[in-house]
């Protein structure tokens, strides 16, 4: 077996390559740039001591270094070999194991992913599966920031229409739907629509509305309201703003739908999962075989509980320990608050910690571990979730 370490860096990399028999290519590690010239030149030497070595399996190992190191991985994996993808924090543990004070080259540390790799007993390859979940990953998180910016941007409505058009806020049930941002990009004042045709304002409703454009022109008429330019200005540019974010997060909902197609996943048939939020899932998630049972997965997902015990003292009340994926805690959240209204095992679990006396969100917090343990059993076994009556 042939072992190659890469150390990744911005705009080069260093690589070594030794045999199992310790055979090495060259002494030391080698230098390529980050570019197509220096991809082909690894290519080649790899295949050269492949023929000297007369042993064409080969095992890569690089380091996971932000976003650097996707260029040389999807090169590497379309030609057919096998590399694994490696937390930095592995290898520098994996190096101080061998020895307590160490220098910190690039030299050094292409050979340590080479060593570590040599001895590894369950090398996980990168597969095609592999950057699916990667996508989703990146596509998941930048749709979760889009909606935080979303819902800053509502803020920004609901506090400028309250100056301009207090009473506008009892008038629909959601003052960001269509039909209301319809009638206040036309009319961006509650004097402007105040002088509107009804027929015209009909013409903006939904048919669902159950506000009809009468009682709207009469309340705009008796509005306290204080409006200027500016701040029609502000609203009119904060609703463009908003209508541009909903139509981002949809192109964004498209693409993550098909992602979790690709995978191919069982996720989606566990109540309260949609395709956005077994997006969110698998990406945070990733290979569900790193993790060797349920509890290291609670434990990586930083729902599990934190216990303080000092001496004699041990504390009453204890903490989520929140360590690991702010994105995958949301996830869980969002499925634990509709989960126990669908599920009967869920549901009758949740009586259960009703009863108990248990306050609404720490039975949400209970909830939430036995979601991700259905997760992990569906995802590890790859089967349709079974509820349990």
């Amino acid at each position: 077996m042939i072992y190659v370490g890469i150390d990744i860096a911005s705009d080069k990399h260093d690589y070594y390559i030794i045999h199992d028999s310790l055979v090495y290519f060259s002494k030391d590690s080698l230098t390529i740039s980050n570019s197509d010239s220096g991809y082909k030149k690894l290519h080649k030497d790899i295949q050269t001591f492949c023929g000297a070595m007369n042993d064409d399996r080969v095992r890569i190992g690089l380091e996971s270094t932000g976003f650097y190191h996707l260029n040389i991985l999807k090169y590497l994996t379309e030609l057919g070999y096998d590399v694994e993808l490696i937390n930095p924090m592995i290898i520098n543990l994996f190096k101080k194991s061998r020895k307590v004070h160490h220098p910190k080259t690039d030299n050094l540390d292409s050979k340590a992913i080479a060593a570590y790799i040599s001895q590894q007993t369950d090398f996980k390859p990168y597969t095609i599966k592999s950057y699916h979940i990667s996508a989703l990953k990146s596509l998941s998180r930048e749709r979760f920031n889009l909606v935080e910016e979303m819902r800053k941007t509502k803020l920004a409505i609901y506090k400028l229409i309250t100056i301009i058009f207090p009473e506008y806020h009892t008038l629909f049930s959601n003052i960001y739907g269509e039909s209301s941002l319809s009638i206040l990009s036309s009319y961006s004042s509650p004097k402007k629509l105040s002088r509107a045709r009804a027929e015209t304002i009909s013409r903006l409703l939904h048919g669902k509305c159950t506000i009809d454009a009468y009682s709207i022109i009469l309340k705009a008429k008796q509005s306290i309201g204080n409006s200027s330019p500016q701040l029609e200005f502000c609203l009119l540019e904060k609703i463009s703003t908003l209508k541009e974010q909903l139509k981002r997060i949809n192109r964004y909902d498209t693409i993550i739908k098909e992602y979790v197609d690709l995978i191919d996943s069982y996720i989606t048939t566990i109540p309260g999962i949609s395709y956005i939020t077994a997006g969110l899932i698998l990406g945070e998630i990733g290979d569900i075989t790193k993790f060797k049972n349920v509890d290291q997965l609670i434990s990586y997902s930083g729902i599990d509980i934190e216990v303080y015990e000092s001496g004699k003292f041990k504390s009453e009340y204890n903490h989520m320990s929140k360590r690991g994926s702010k994105y995958l805690r949301y996830a869980l959240y969002q499925v634990s608050k509709t989960i126990w209204r669908f599920d009967p095992a869920f549901s009758e679990y949740y009586l259960k910690k009703q009863l108990e006396g248990k306050h609404f969100y720490v039975i949400l917090g209970h909830i939430e571990k036995k979601v991700l343990r259905v997760i992990y059993s569906v995802l590890k076994n790859n089967k349709p979730y079974t509820p349990q009556v």
